[in-house]
């Protein structure tokens, strides 16, 4: 493996799919990404399974990229193809969010075979992305690599914005009286009380399932004590305000979130060098090939949800 091909650079991978136009090309770039995850599983003294989606360019409209309920069967395909004996697990994540329900199955499926889950982001990990990333022992960042707020959307807009509409009316109402709330009908139409409950549900169990997961796995050895548990509290907030955000989609690098005081480091020379190939692979991979998704291991497990016909991977 230390004479295989490598991908530092997008020129690169430029000059990949330059020779994949030569009919007698061999080059097979499942397993330049396979070498890629070997590479990384021996530097890392572990197993490592990727899941990763394709979302840094337009993708067909209604095509399913987000965290959903039928990730669930990925991740039950990739735990099962690593040995009982390994209690221990790297997982590649690329992904701009989803579901957070789904996300909730997903890390049921890790915790249930593995003991120690760390989170390896090589770009970004958004939204349902990141709560998934806050369920790991340990997330290490590519010093370029990106988290994101974890403050849920309805139907694309934010739910906080939401809310905002609400209470912007609600102040009108009362500045102005009774008298002028026909003027206010219009925009009252646009929201529904079942939709401020939806609203209000969402952002609580986003925050719930946060601080569950980091008392129960990155801080498993503190939950009692004071300190830890007002440092948990304060990185949820952190994630969970959009306030201060201001966007859903807002990146947050590791010099926004290194002093909330969680276990995520930025990733060593070695690492960064490995996630960044491993990034230029799949995305890669994705500018060609019409998938969506990747669920990939060293260990067999190589399929993903495509929107167009098959082509070899």
């Amino acid at each position: 493996m230390e004479n295989r091909r490598r991908i530092k650079s997008v020129q690169d991978w430029q000059n990949v799919v330059q020779d994949l136009q030569d009919p007698d090309s061999k080059i097979d770039v499942l397993a330049l990404r396979i070498d890629t995850y070997k590479a990384i599983e021996d530097y890392r003294k572990k197993p490592l399974i990727v899941y990763a989606s394709q979302f840094i360019e337009n993708l067909p409209y209604s095509i399913q990229n987000t965290i959903n309920i039928e990730d669930v069967d990925g991740f039950i395909d990739m735990c099962g193809s690593i040995g009982k004996d390994k209690k221990e697990v790297d997982v590649l994540l690329h992904s701009p969010g989803g579901d957070p329900s789904a996300t909730e199955r997903i890390v049921d499926v890790l915790r249930n075979r593995f003991d120690v889950v760390n989170f390896l982001v090589p770009h970004s990990a958004y939204s349902a992305a990141t709560m998934l990333a806050l369920s790991g022992n340990e997330i290490i960042l590519s010093l370029d690599a990106v988290l994101g707020p974890i403050d849920p959307q309805i139907s694309g807009i934010p739910a906080r914005q939401i809310k905002r509409g609400f209470e912007k009316i609600k102040e009108q109402i009362a500045k102005d009286g009774p008298s002028h709330l026909p003027a206010y009908i219009p925009m009252i139409e646009k929201y529904t009380i079942d939709l401020l409950e939806l609203c209000e549900d969402a952002e609580k169990l986003s925050r719930e399932l946060v601080l569950n997961w980091l008392s129960q796995y990155m801080f498993a050895n503190n939950n009692t004590e004071d300190e830890i548990i007002k440092n948990i509290e304060e990185a949820v907030n952190f994630f969970a305000d959009y306030e201060t955000h201001l966007i859903h989609s807002r990146p947050l690098p590791f010099k926004r979130i290194s002093h909330l005081g969680l276990k995520i480091t930025v990733a060593d020379d070695i690492l960064q060098e490995l996630l960044r190939e491993a990034y230029l692979l799949i995305n890669g991979f994705f500018s060609i090939a019409p998938f969506a998704k990747l669920y990939e291991t060293t260990n067999g497990i190589n399929w993903g949800k495509q929107y167009r016909s098959p082509v070899n991977n």
